[in-house]
């Protein structure tokens, strides 16, 4: 994965980068990307959506791609608002789309009846 990301860093004029889907992307292969001058120099639009591996940690990496206009991070799960509160202040012009679970309610209290959050459908 870090051959072909480093490969497709070389691409000229390259200024939009979805690798959402990517199950094998990583906090190393962001670092990679970030450190990477087509990146800090010209990237606009990185979409990193449901990437399971990435983290905070990971972020932190685009802290110096400063051309960076916008970040695409549903589904990431372990991306936290402290990761993109960090982020923001690395890059105050960036916006950042993300979704966050609503948490699921705890058991009632004496009650025998199970909860499940909103977003679940018991079939």
């Amino acid at each position: 994965m870090q051959l072909c990301l480093t490969c497709l860093l070389t691409v000229q004029g390259l200024k939009k980068l979805s690798l959402s889907h990517c199950e094998l992307i990583s906090d190393d292969g962001i670092r990679i990307l970030g450190s990477s001058a087509c990146a800090s120099e010209r990237l606009t639009v990185l979409e990193v959506d449901n990437c399971p591996l990435l983290t905070d940690s990971g972020l932190e990496h685009l802290a110096f791609c400063h051309s960076l206009q916008r970040v695409e991070l549903y589904d990431c799960q372990l991306i936290t608002r402290t990761g993109i509160r960090r982020l923001r202040s690395h890059l105050p012009n960036v916006k950042v789309h993300a979704y966050f679970a609503p948490v699921t309610p705890p058991p009632s209290i004496g009650g025998s009846r199970r909860r499940y959050c909103r977003c679940c459908v018991i079939l």
